[in-house]
């Protein structure tokens, strides 16, 4: 028993880790996608939400 709790804790780090890069993959797509829609309002405002966070 004492074997098998760090490689639960180690799946755990590992798919936060996942959950994380995946985050940042969708932000990086999502400010990329903001600085070619300029024109669009929604997008803008979109902008201004992320700015506050």
């Amino acid at each position: 028993m004492p074997q098998m709790f760090p490689m639960e804790w180690l799946n755990q780090y590992i798919y936060f880790l996942i959950l994380f890069y995946l985050i940042m993959i969708m932000n990086y797509y999502s400010i990329t996608n903001l600085k070619i829609k300029k024109n669009n309002k929604m997008y803008k405002k979109l902008n201004l939400m992320n700015w506050k966070w």
